[in-house]
């Protein structure tokens, strides 16, 4: 038997730790589902709705990622630029 690695246990360990959370993910979105599918056959307005509220979540979110990213390069540059200043 060969030995073990210090880290290779806490891999091990990390990946279970892992699976076990996209389990739960999966089970909490079918479970979700499910109930928002009983929810539209007894309202149908309520997938219009959900639907409303899905795209302004994109929207919002594709706005956030969006000018993060722009802004980050922005103040990234900024800070470059400053730190140039104080070095003359």
């Amino acid at each position: 038997m060969t030995p073990r690695l210090p880290g290779e246990a806490r891999k091990e360990k990390q990946k279970a730790q892992d699976s076990g959370t996209w389990l739960a993910l999966v089970f909490v979105l079918f479970t979700v589902g499910g109930f928002i599918a009983l929810i539209s056959m007894i309202m149908p307005d309520f997938a219009l709705l959900l639907l409303v509220v899905a795209g302004l979540f994109f929207f919002i979110a594709f706005h956030y990622f969006t000018w993060g990213r722009w802004l980050t390069a922005k103040v990234g540059r900024m800070k470059a630029e400053e730190e140039r200043e104080q070095a003359k």
